[in-house]
Parts: structure tokens; sequence; C-alpha cells
């Protein structure tokens, strides 16, 4: 059986990693004009990545706060968390956003 108190470092590390791409993706969606729409399957495996990273980044989020130990660990992962959630929220509406969006992730849309 795995030790908690790592499990509890390793579960922080990837909130980490996983708000680091979120957060890249997100600004990306923001900042990048996108030029061309994306294949069908492509697009329905990025939105299903999206959706699962960042309904795990809120269940580690829910780990750590209520079982990681004080420290700066756990006060890194809980500033970076939260903004990896929003983050994950603008990449999916990125996708709602209209029929540009839904195809290129992107929030600007040029030709």
């Amino acid at each position: 059986m795995a030790d908690p108190a790592n499990q509890m470092k390793v579960n922080q590390y990837v909130i980490y990693g996983m708000s680091a791409v979120l957060i890249f993706g997100a600004l990306n969606a923001v900042l990048v004009t996108a030029g061309e729409y994306e294949p069908a399957a492509y697009v329905w495996f990025k939105i299903a990545l999206d959706a699962v990273m960042t309904g795990l980044l809120l269940i580690l989020l829910v780990a750590v706060v209520n079982g990681a130990p004080s420290g700066g660990l756990k006060t890194a992962a809980l500033l970076l968390g939260p903004a990896g959630l929003v983050a994950g929220l603008v990449k999916l509406g990125a996708r709602l956003s209209g029929d540009a969006g839904w195809w290129t992730g992107h929030y600007s849309y040029a030709l």
C-alpha cells in the first residue's frame, strides 16, 4: 500500500503540472488567433482531454485541501490549482463560444 504522505506530495506535483498545461492552453486560446479548423476527431479528443483534466484537477484539489499537511507544497497547490480550474473552464468556454471556437478552440478566428 502506498504511503499517504508520499501520495499527497505526488498529488500536489500533479496539480502543478496540470495547472501549467491548462493555463498555457487558456492563454493560447485567448491570445492567439486561429487560422484553420481542426479535424472532428481531434476536436473531440481535445474537448475530452480538457474536461478530464479540469475534473481531475478539482478532485485532486479537494484531496489536497482535506489531507495534505500545511506547508509550501500545499500553499503552492492551492494557488495554482484554482488558476488551473479557471483556465480549464476558459478552454472549454472557447469551444462553446461559436462555430469557429468549436472547431479551433480559440476565441478569435481569421483566415
